[in-house]
């Protein structure tokens, strides 16, 4: 499954299956600030412990790493991007804590990177978790007429919801899609990774797309 779907199967040792699912990730983001890539590799070291994943974060990014995401974000740069028709761009806003990052030709570089793919990607909502409820709720009731007819159980249905709807709007959400300019990690992995590198706290803020 992608990175997006609502169960992974993993192996480990002695051939036993780890079952982690996406609401473990998206718990374990939030408490330690790490990417989905780097909490998917923790969840995977720790078979799927989550206090045991949060530790193997800890020790590969440092203590100061699981305190970033609380920190006041004070600074940071709005960066545009327009494509070389003229027709095609975006405004991206990428905060971080001090003036002295927000300079950083590598922090702009990362703004300017983050610009570029929402003009290529048109991402709709910076993450999952800010899809309205409502536009979820009608797509959940689109899903589930699909899989109405499959005999399987209530359970194992709703769990194939889940997995479409975690899908669905994991492609149309900022954080979450493939960065453009390096398929195999995600927006919030390039976020993440600048965050260790400048030691503070940095977010995508507010972005917009135009196109003639």
């Amino acid at each position: 499954m992608d990175r997006v779907g609502h169960l992974y199967r993993n192996w480990i040792s002695g051939n036993k299956i780890v079952m982690i699912s996406a609401q473990q990730i998206k718990e374990l983001r939030e408490r330690t600030g790490a990417g989905v890539s780097d909490v998917k590799k923790a969840l995977e070291e720790a078979g799927g412990d989550m206090e045991k994943a949060e530790a193997v974060i800890e020790r590969k990014f440092g203590a100061s790493a699981l305190k970033r995401a609380g920190r006041v974000l004070g600074a940071g740069v709005v960066e545009a991007y327009i494509h070389s028709n003229g027709r095609i761009g975006s405004l991206v806003e990428l905060l971080c804590e001090t003036d002295f990052v927000g300079r950083n030709p590598e922090f702009r570089a990362l703004a300017h990177d983050i610009a570029l793919h929402v003009a290529a990607m048109r991402p709709m909502y910076a993450s999952r978790d800010a899809v309205p409820a409502d536009v979820r709720d009608l797509q959940k009731s689109r899903f589930a007429e699909e899989v109405a007819s499959l005999e399987k159980p209530a359970h194992i249905k709703e769990e194939i919801i889940d997995g479409k709807l975690n899908a669905y709007f994991g492609a149309l959400s900022l954080l979450d899609q493939p960065f453009v300019k390096d398929q195999d990690k995600a927006v919030n992995d390039m976020v993440s990774e600048a965050a260790g590198r400048f030691g503070e706290n940095i977010k995508v803020g507010r972005f917009v797309r135009f196109e003639v």
